[in-house]
């Protein structure tokens, strides 16, 4: 039976539409899109086909449909990874969850687990408003069912969010919304193309100001809202003289109550005649003359004149320059020349937003940890919620809570995404994994124990023997001898001094009676611990006879072949010369260890009850 391998990139591409929140989370809480529309080009039934996702723009809203085709078999697997089978029926596909998804985009596919023998076709539409600029790498996770297997994977893809940017009729700025801090980049939308007459000033909200027509870009390194002011002056069309009232002068006509016939001549800074207007016959006062005289630098002469039968006369000089204002007048001429001088300004406002960067996580314990083989280390954030952990460059699928428990070597590291869509990495925990110590095999010899394998060994090591788990006090070199009845779980425990690592081996042994070490370690004097034990063989009762040098209390145990306990009894005997009797009762025939614990020491010895 063949398991698909799912880890082709191809295959899934159909998930493409299974973008979402910016942290791990469960897919069914990913809703809010709904009614997405399938468009589909013409396709073979059985192939992957996935449309195209649209990039986006931070700040703009976002609403797309996209469609795909799943495959029905492993065919179409096969044609771009030949590990995989062909002509494997896939049962189901479900989406698990994804992550790294733009912040502030909602979707919704048409459902979330499809059978492809009946349906392939499916459709998802994006909604929203992304709030951060980038290259989003999204990771989607999936199990598909081939031939009643499950296989697990991920894939990731790529979705493009555009900086924001904010276009009005003075400026247009790119990047103007971030995290933490933000450069805005700023285009002037009333450019001068080179030619005079352009003034720019920019106010960026931050006290900073500029009167380039195109300024640097500008960073902003607190969060807030920044209010961005824009005044452009053109200044192009410079000045004119419009009109020229004459409004009194004291030229008349020959004819007694009759009106001047006037016009009006003007010279440039340069004495040239530039403007002799009509003749006004019997014109009023004011009489209105229509220049439209572009003006210069320097001083301009004009002359009123009345034009008579036989000649002209002149009604007298009156000299202005560009910015002339109010009338002037010469004798009894009084003249008001209109200069016009039309400057065009533009002003705008912006917004530029900086969200507050939240705080790096802070995960302890920190910095280089080294574990022994087998053990795991328990890595705890600051952070309660919104969080995903890695392990080098990839997402741990599932890990979004407080606490990550860590049994493998790698580094470690937890990303924070605010609710604004902000996020924040910690610093990495660097996890190595320490080889243990070889076992330290023992070799046992009636009740003597011996370290075998001492080659293999760390070159700076350390021993430990126990006893049914209990630690055996200064019990720390090579070998140990088992002086008490009884059966035990002996155990030496090593140490490896260089990486603190440790290894054990254990054997369940019994005590031999019949066996002494060669330290003979606890044990009394022998000429202060003959023993007698008689009648031996017995039938059940019989004598222990010894001396001790100092009289007290005295223990007596006894064992059966294996070393269970049949009884114990302890007395208080005054004499150096002590003679016990000991009744074995209904004990089964065979040979019994009775050891005996004094002041001085302890002593053994074996009867045979038959």
């Amino acid at each position: 039976m063949y398991q698909i391998r799912l880890h082709s990139k191809y295959l899934f591409l159909f998930i493409f539409f299974t973008s979402q929140l910016f942290f791990t989370t469960e897919i069914a809480a990913q809703v809010g899109c709904p009614n997405c529309n399938v468009s589909l080009p013409a396709l073979p039934a059985d192939t992957i086909y996935i449309s195209d996702a649209p990039d986006g723009e931070a700040g703009q809203i976002y609403d797309h449909d996209i469609s795909f085709r799943m495959p029905k078999t492993t065919t179409p697997v096969n044609a771009t990874d030949p590990d995989t089978p062909p002509g494997l029926n896939i049962s189901q596909i479900d989406i698990v969850a994804v992550v790294n998804v733009p912040p502030g985009l909602n979707w919704q596919p048409s459902q979330f687990s499809f059978n492809p023998s009946n349906q392939t076709d499916g459709c998802v539409k994006f909604c929203g408003t992304p709030l951060q600029p980038g290259l989003y790498n999204v990771e989607v996770f999936v199990t598909a069912t081939v031939l009643t297997l499950n296989q697990s994977t991920s894939f990731s893809f790529p979705i493009y969010i555009a900086p924001s940017s904010s276009n009005n009729d003075g400026f247009t700025m790119e990047n103007n919304s971030g995290c933490g801090e933000v450069t805005v980049a700023f285009e002037n939308n009333m450019p001068s193309n080179g030619n005079n007459g352009y003034s720019y000033f920019w106010e960026f909200g931050n006290g900073s100001t500029s009167i380039l027509e195109n300024p640097s870009p500008v960073t902003y390194t607190m969060a807030g809202d920044y209010v961005v002011n824009y005044t452009a002056t053109i200044d192009t069309f410079g000045y004119e003289v419009s009109t020229v009232r004459v409004l009194d002068a004291g030229c008349n006509d020959i004819i007694i109550n009759t009106k001047p016939d006037l016009y009006v001549k003007i010279r440039d800074p340069q004495g040239n005649f530039v403007v002799i207007t009509d003749v006004q016959d019997n014109a009023p006062f004011p009489a209105i003359f229509n220049i439209n005289l572009p003006l210069g630098d320097g001083t301009y002469e004009l002359e009123v004149r009345d034009e008579d039968t036989f000649g002209s006369e002149s009604c007298g000089y009156i000299y202005f320059t560009k910015t002339t204002t109010g009338i002037l007048t010469s004798g009894d001429l009084d003249v008001q020349v209109d200069i016009i001088h039309p400057v065009q300004t533009v002003q705008s406002t912006g917004i530029v937003t900086v969200y507050e960067q939240p705080s790096p996580p802070l995960v302890t314990p920190s910095g280089v940890l080294n574990l022994c083989q087998g053990e795991d280390v328990e890595l705890v954030a600051d952070y309660d919620q919104n969080i995903q952990w890695y392990q080098d460059t990839t997402v741990l699928f599932g890990e979004v809570y407080q606490q990550l428990n860590v049994a493998s070597a790698g580094n470690y590291w937890l990303e924070y995404t605010s609710p604004l869509g902000c996020k924040a990495q910690s610093e990495v925990v660097e996890v190595n994994l320490l080889p243990l110590p070889n076992s330290p095999v023992f070799e046992v010899v009636g009740n003597e124990f011996t370290l075998s394998n001492t080659v293999q060994l760390p070159t700076d090591y350390s021993l430990q023997w126990y006893m049914d788990g209990n630690l055996l006090v200064d019990e720390t070199g090579p070998s140990y001898c088992l002086m008490e009845p009884g059966v035990f779980l002996m155990t030496l425990e090593i140490t490896d001094e260089s990486s603190g690592c440790t290894n054990e081996f254990s054997l369940g042994v019994a005590y031999d009676p019949a066996y002494t070490c060669a330290s003979g370690a606890n044990e009394m004097d022998s000429s202060a611990s003959t023993l007698a034990l008689s009648p031996n063989p017995t039938n059940g009762q019989f004598w222990a006879d010894f001396y001790v040098k100092k009289p007290g209390k005295i223990s007596f145990q006894l064992f059966d072949s294996v070393g269970k306990m049949i009884s114990q009894e302890s007395i208080q005997d005054g004499n150096t010369h002590v003679r016990h009797e000991i009744n074995l009762g209904n004990v089964a025939n065979g040979f019994y260890l009775l050891k005996i614990q004094t002041e001085e020491g302890w002593m053994a010895g074996r009867v045979l009850k038959q």
